[in-house]
């Protein structure tokens, strides 16, 4: 069984959420006018990438960084040369050369920015076959070293993907703009180098020229609360504005849901625009389980979504799942003290947050999902929980019209 197209038709988040959420083990090959790419996926996690588009070795990278001297590694090239199945960083740790740590390290941060490099390709081809690990790379580079035992959350790279891709698109437009009144400033013999000089120096980023102009009359000296207020009163809806218009543009992806799975992953993915961290739950007759997250991060290095898909509350015993369940609303408080919130806690990191959100999706009349959400770990005010529950709505109402549209054909099936 594969799965093959176009990423004009189906983009590489999306390859990325289905294969995730459907925990496949497989390899994805991408191929472009930018080259070829491959992602290796174990129960849907990433574990292995390599990309044309960038070619550094794990060797290069150990020795330019200087976590190891060159004599070291021509020494471990040589030693794998008569164990060509043996990854370099695993005979590195051996002969004392460096670190277990440092190479995971490495070899994770080399992987996400093949990752977020994949992600921005919007033209090609695509396959993913199913199955084990392939014995030799399809990619004209060795990967067999950028390989991760634990794996990455792809829904974790996913995200964050986007995230540094968005900062780029806003970075190129900001910069547009920016290029404008040097020609004008050129009239002055004495500005116009300095300009030139400022110019590459200058990130994108960090200038955000909506936000710069309240700042020269700082509010928290002077204590003008009418000032603060404003300032803070356009914050507001600038996030608001954003959110409504992430909410229009996720409706039409919610329009024609092929699966449920992609309905789960939407909800997610809308989530993070309201919450840092987000458990998706699966509304159980007796008891409600763990189903995905993004933003949980444990101390212990055990994977969040292993931890996640274990948690089992039952809804015998007093807790917020049982609240929402009960009343079939919305929560959004402080979380109460009891046995059950106190054991999804700890499994959560260990943190407890000012205040949490929990927010029922409805199907045919029923609780089919609880999105728990908080703010960890900065404890910022939960805001936009209206545009999530409006999102969640819509979500129910896809997956009745699919599950009625899929009633309809057993129906048809039986007749024929």
């Amino acid at each position: 069984m594969s799965l093959v197209g176009r990423l004009e038709d189906l983009a590489l988040p999306d390859i990325f959420q289905i294969i995730s959420l459907s925990k496949k083990t497989g390899t994805l090959v991408v191929r472009s006018r930018k080259g070829t790419g491959m992602v290796v996926f174990k129960s849907g996690q990433v574990i292995q990438a390599g990309s044309d588009s960038i070619r550094d070795s794990l060797g290069n990278i150990l020795v330019s960084q200087g976590m190891v001297e060159q004599e070291d590694l021509a020494a471990a090239l040589a030693k794998q040369k008569s164990a060509p199945d043996k990854p370099l960083g695993m005979i590195l740790v051996e002969t004392g050369a460096t670190t277990s740590k440092i190479i995971e390290d490495v070899v994770r941060q080399q992987i996400e920015e093949i990752i977020y490099d994949l992600l921005a390709w919007e033209e090609g081809f695509f396959n993913f076959e199913l199955g084990e690990i392939a014995p030799k790379d399809k990619i004209e580079i060795d990967t067999h070293d950028l390989l991760l035992k634990s794996g990455l959350s792809a829904e974790y790279l996913l995200m964050e993907g986007t995230r540094i891709l968005d900062e780029r698109r806003k970075g190129q437009t900001k910069k547009a703009p920016s290029a404008q009144p040097f020609p004008k400033a050129s009239s002055a013999p004495k500005a116009a180098p300095a300009a030139k000089r400022a110019a590459p120096e200058a990130p994108p980023a960090p200038q955000p020229a909506p936000v710069q102009p309240p700042r020269p009359a700082p509010v928290v000296r002077t204590s003008y609360e009418p000032a603060k207020e404003e300032f803070r009163a356009r914050i507001e809806t600038e996030d608001s504005s954003k959110q409504l218009m992430t909410l229009k543009s996720m409706f039409d992806e919610l329009r024609f849901p092929t699966a449920t799975a992609e309905v789960t992953l939407l909800i997610l993915r809308y989530a993070s625009e309201v919450v840092n961290r987000a458990i998706l739950f699966m509304a159980k007759k007796d008891e409600v389980r763990g189903l995905g997250q993004f933003g949980i991060e444990l101390a212990s290095g055990v994977s969040p979504d292993k931890v996640v898909r274990n948690i089992r509350i039952p809804l015998s015993e007093p807790s917020l799942f049982r609240n929402v369940i009960e009343s079939k609303r919305t929560y959004l408080g402080p979380l109460e003290a009891s046995q059950q919130n106190n054991y999804f806690m700890n499994e959560a990191g260990g943190l407890k947050p000012d205040a949490v959100l929990a927010i029922p999706l409805i199907v045919d009349g029923k609780i089919a999902l609880i999105v728990y959400g908080d703010n960890l770990p900065d404890q910022k005010p939960i805001r936009g929980v209206e545009t999530l529950e409006i999102f969640m709505n819509q979500a129910g109402m896809a997956l009745e019209k699919a599950l009625l549209e899929r009633k309809l054909a057993e129906l048809q099936k039986e007749r024929k």
